[in-house]
């Protein structure tokens, strides 16, 4: 198995949020493929803020993609030149959420889409989340904060909606607290 050779390229589409690119890419046995459609999106981080009484804060807001309230995590697209994610996902939390944290820690990278999309998402687990001042909302963001139990998040299925990178944020930070107990939240 060896990587496609792109034989052309060009921006399909372009705005201020996504750039869609068109490839036309040949595989190592010849076959050409003549239209290969990759989304290209800035970096993403999605944080998982716990307070000190083992809370996860979440955010409810509609989602018109699903075309419903969800009560999911924190995070969002980095800004253009931000390259430290953990600034980004702080920045991200408090628009978001008006918290901060006391330590992010980053316990898990993944492409969103690696068929069709070129970005990763960065997830960071936050410690000591606490209310820091006023949500900075975007101006397309209704958002209502709400604290909920890490032990009931962790029962995602129950969920009405769920979101794969939601998901795997939970398993980053299972993963983050076999190694690290200490930081598991009391239920």
């Amino acid at each position: 198995m060896k990587p496609w050779k792109t034989l052309q390229q060009h921006q399909t589409y372009r705005d201020d949020y996504i750039s869609l690119r068109t490839d036309k890419c040949q595989r190592a046995d010849g076959h050409i493929i003549p239209t290969y459609h990759i989304l290209e999106q800035p970096e993403w981080v999605t944080i998982i803020p716990m307070t000190s009484s083992g809370n996860l804060v979440l955010i409810e807001e509609y989602r018109h993609g699903a075309e419903a309230v969800t009560l999911g995590l924190p995070g969002g697209v980095t800004n253009v030149g931000e390259t430290d994610m953990a600034a980004a996902a702080a920045r991200e939390l408090q628009e978001e959420t008006g918290y901060s944290c006391g330590q992010l820690v980053l316990v898990g990278r993944a492409y969103a889409n690696w068929a069709w999309q070129n970005n990763q998402v960065s997830y960071y687990l936050g410690l000591d989340a606490a209310p820091a001042g006023p949500q900075q909302l975007d101006p397309n963001e209704e958002i209502r904060v709400v604290e909920m139990a890490y032990s009931d998040f962790l029962n995602y299925d129950r969920l009405a909606h769920q979101h794969s990178l939601h998901a795997a944020a939970l398993f980053y930070a299972e993963r983050y607290f076999q190694t690290t107990p200490y930081h598991r939240p009391k239920t």
